[in-house]
């Protein structure tokens, strides 16, 4: 199957933010786990700090929040990656300036670049420029060559938002990102992330992911990387379903390892071969209907 013209092996990819920005890392997931793609962490043009701990906590089965803050070591580090994977790179920045030069830094490593946009854990970044999608998309893509998606989140405008970034020339969309929340700790009733509040993420935003998702396909039937709470293969089967071409797996591997991507792809496989379906059949057929 492919997507934005890239081949890939089946539908499951890794998602931004999950795979730790070391190289050497990088190469191994890619060898021991044969995704069809790696996304990387987003890179921002200098090093950023991330917030102090704690950054991430599970407060549910399969629910998670966090708040690490876009931290990384700069986009020098990407002249260092090397795998067989397809690299999928995430790229951010203060404004569109920033992330256009990130692209511009990363474009010969990446088969494909995602602009994270939609972050809620950096005052300034992410989420923060979402209203400019249209201007940041133009500006990268009058710079680079490879296919370029944007990452939005779960948001009351996000149609307004995508609509914008596909007219600014966005070759498909990344949906969902995390969903902005806060816990509270009853002994200080002080927040327990550093930075108060965090992304939600993992099985509880499975149901939004969906219905985003669905929303999108429906107004522009673009190309769609899905995620948000896939933890099965009928959760990828679900997402696709709702106009996802291709699936990122994120929390899932956080709470259950790499090896969950074969386990995922074997129970696809006998899925499939059982009911005789193709997936290419499956996208979007649940909005068509």
């Amino acid at each position: 199957m492919k997507i934005a013209g890239i081949e890939l092996e089946d539908p499951l990819i890794i998602s931004s933010g999950i795979v730790p920005d070391v190289p050497s890392f990088i190469s191994r997931v890619c060898r021991e786990y044969r995704p069809s793609a790696i996304t990387t962490k987003t890179f921002t043009l200098l090093s950023l700090e991330p917030h102090r701990p704690p950054t991430l906590l599970r407060f549910q089965d399969g629910c998670y929040i966090n708040a690490i803050g876009l931290g990384n070591p700069g986009v020098s580090v990407v002249d260092s990656i090397s795998c067989d994977c397809n690299l999928f790179i995430s790229v951010g920045g203060k404004d569109r300036e920033e992330i256009r030069e990130v692209g511009k830094r990363v474009e010969k490593k990446a088969k494909l670049i995602e602009i994270n946009l939609s972050s809620p854990n950096r005052k300034g970044y992410g989420a923060s420029l979402a209203t400019e999608s249209y201007e940041i998309v133009k500006e990268i893509k009058s710079t680079v060559k490879v296919p370029v998606f944007v990452k939005l989140g779960p948001w009351d405008n996000v149609l307004e938002i995508a609509g914008k970034a596909l007219e600014g020339g966005a070759d498909g969309l990344s949906l969902i990102n995390t969903l902005k929340g806060e816990l509270v700790d009853v002994e200080t009733f002080s927040p327990i992330l550093s930075y108060g509040t965090g992304g939600i993420s993992g099985k509880c935003i499975y149901p939004l992911a969906l219905r985003v998702i669905a929303d999108v396909y429906k107004e522009y039937e673009v190309e769609i990387i899905g995620m948000g709470g896939v933890f099965s293969y009928m959760d990828v089967l679900g997402l696709m379903s709702a106009g996802a071409k291709v699936v990122g797996l994120g929390s899932v591997i956080i709470d259950q390892g790499y090896n969950i991507i074969n386990k995922i792809r074997k129970d696809l496989s006998i899925y499939l071969n059982k009911k005789g379906l193709k997936l290419e059949n499956i996208i979007g057929s649940a909005v068509k209907k």
